[in-house]
């Protein structure tokens, strides 16, 4: 599992900043409706990690659908 206070760093290593801040806002955005608005902000900091180490290609990202995404993380849900 990766902890969520190395928040960022797995992701920086496969993704620019950009592509990690464009990451988190969409996550945000489209995890709101499902788990609410304070729990996206956390969930998807931590998740932006997991799902990095999982597809490296940032590309590749926009092609997950938000429960894909929820599904990878989930120990980020078992922190909050």
């Amino acid at each position: 599992m990766i902890a969520c206070g190395a928040l960022k760093r797995t992701a920086a290593r496969y993704w620019t900043k950009k592509q990690i801040e464009q990451f988190i806002e969409n996550c945000e955005t489209r995890a709101t409706p499902i788990i609410g608005a304070e729990k996206a902000v956390n969930y998807c900091d931590c998740a932006v990690d997991i799902v990095a180490e999982e597809y490296q290609n940032y590309g590749d990202v926009d092609k997950l659908s938000i429960r894909e995404i929820i599904r990878l993380a989930k120990p980020c849900s078992d922190a909050n």
